[in-house]
């Protein structure tokens, strides 16, 4: 940073008053020859000084922008794309940073991204869009591939994926205080959806936390998690956590890197879940 005029300035008479051969120059005048000396050379390092300090934000700003390409800057730039369905959005390189004129933050689409470099350097891109979270149109997932492939290292491939949100079954047993009667379903499976809401995009579904969830829930006293299973959209199968009361995993990777309660007829929350007062 920039020292002040006076704080160089003080600094060039602490160096006179210090040299033997100089310190009998103490005219009180400041229009004395030497004073006017320093004072000149002081102003000129404080402009000098300045011009530096200009000169460090430039570069220091310029390599904050360059593109490294590293996991987390290509996910922060997933979060930057840009996409309409009227007018196409052209993404620019200018000194190789990648940008859009105008940027838009509206036009922004993706809300969940995951990246992860697989072993054989395959980096795997899982994407999602909107809240609650839905896959990208085949439109918008044409348009973000074509983005990355703008944007990429060279030698670097994607394999880029926006699926439909994994399911969730959750058959279980609720035991509660029987003053919650009107409210005890609604609030359990409140309870459940935010926890699911809030699992990070290519996290983990934990059931200690799901149980936690439930039994967080105002006037629950216990839950007995009877089968617990996942399922990818795509797949009819599940798989299983809790089987017959039986815990097998205590925990499961998602396939889409997101899950909602399941959908189907007579196994969604409402059926499963049983609520008995005590």
């Amino acid at each position: 940073m920039a020292r002040s005029i006076n704080t160089i300035l003080t600094e060039i008479q602490q160096a006179r008053l210090a040299n033997p051969n100089l310190n009998g120059l103490n005219s009180p005048s400041q229009t004395a020859i030497y004073n006017l000396i320093e004072y000149q050379t002081a102003t000129e390092l404080n402009l000098e000084e300045q011009n530096w300090d200009t000169m460090k934000a430039s570069i220091e700003a310029e390599i904050a922008a360059a593109p490294i390409g590293t996991v987390q800057w290509l996910r922060q730039q997933i979060f930057n794309f840009q996409y309409d369905s009227v007018v196409p959005q052209i993404v620019q390189l200018v000194n190789f940073v990648p940008g859009y004129n105008p940027v838009d933050t509206s036009k922004q689409i993706i809300t969940r991204a995951s990246v992860i470099t697989q072993p054989n350097r395959l980096v795997s891109v899982k994407v999602a869009t909107g809240n609650p979270p839905t896959a990208l149109t085949s439109s918008q997932l044409s348009s973000l591939v074509g983005y990355l492939d703008q944007i990429s290292f060279s030698g670097t491939q994607y394999n880029i994926l926006s699926l439909n949100s994994d399911k969730l079954y959750c058959q279980a047993t609720i035991y509660y205080n029987g003053q919650y009667a009107s409210t005890i379903q609604n609030d359990v499976i409140t309870a459940i959806n935010n926890y699911l809401a809030n699992i990070p995009f290519n996290g983990i579904l934990r059931l200690s936390l799901l149980e936690q969830a439930i039994i967080n829930v105002a006037g629950v006293n216990d839950v007995i998690l009877i089968n617990v299973a996942t399922r990818a959209d795509s797949s009819a199968s599940y798989g299983y956590l809790t089987q017959n009361r039986t815990e097998l995993f205590s925990s499961t990777a998602l396939f889409a890197d997101y899950i909602v309660p399941e959908v189907i007829s007579g196994s969604t929350f409402t059926d499963t879940l049983s609520f008995i007062p005590q």
